[in-house]
C-alpha cells in the first residue's frame, strides 16, 4: 500500500530528484535517525514467551499489527532513492515511460508484487516458528542489527 505512493513519487519526480543531490541527501538525512531508533528498538525489545493456543487472534490485534507495518513501511525513505535508481534504469533502457498512467501501472506491480513477497515472507516465518521457537527469541535481535547496519551504512553514505 505505501509502496504505491513510494514509487510513484520516485517516478514522477524523477528529473527533479536525480538532478537535485540536496534533496536525495535530506532524504539519507531522515532515513538515519529513524532506522537507528527502529534499529535501538529491536534490539533492546523483550521476548515474551506466548503460548498460542492461549492467544486471542482478533481484528483489532490484526489491525494493530497492519498498522505497525505501514508506520515501517512509510519511514522507509530508502525505498524512493531505490525506486529512482530502479525507474531510471527502466527509462534508460525503453523498459518504461515516464508517463503518468505507465508510472501508475509501475507502481501497481509494485503493490503486487511487494505483496507476494510478504505473503511469503509471513508464510516462511510461521513455517520457520514451528521447526525452531529458540529462533524467535534472536529474532528481535537480529532485525533491530539490521536497521542499525542499514542507519550506519547510511550515515557513511552521507557523510563520505
Amino acid at each position: 500500500m505505501v509502496e504505491f505512493f513510494q514509487s510513484y513519487i520516485a517516478l514522477s519526480f524523477y528529473h527533479v530528484l536525480t538532478h537535485n543531490a540536496a534533496m536525495e541527501r535530506n532524504i539519507v538525512l531522515i532515513c538515519i535517525p529513524i532506522f537507528l531508533l527502529i534499529g535501538i528498538y529491536y534490539l533492546f525489545k523483550k521476548n515474551n514467551t506466548v503460548d498460542p493456543s492461549n492467544t486471542p487472534s482478533s481484528n483489532a490485534t490484526n489491525f494493530i499489527g497492519f498498522a505497525k507495518g505501514v508506520m515501517v513501511s512509510a519511514f522507509n525513505m530508502i525505498a524512493i532513492p531505490y525506486y529512482l535508481f530502479i525507474g531510471g534504469y527502466l527509462n534508460s533502457a525503453d523498459y518504461i515511460s515516464l508517463k503518468a498512467k505507465f508510472i501508475a501501472a509501475f507502481a501497481f506491480g509494485v503493490v503486487v508484487g511487494s505483496f507476494m513477497v510478504f505473503i511469503l515472507y509471513a508464510k516462511l516465518g510461521q513455517v520457520i516458528k514451528k521447526k525452531s521457537e529458540r529462533l524467535s527469541q534472536y529474532a528481535s535481535k537480529i532485525l533491530g542489527l539490521i536497521f542499525i547496519a542499514i542507519a550506519i551504512s547510511q550515515a557513511f553514505r552521507y557523510y563520505w
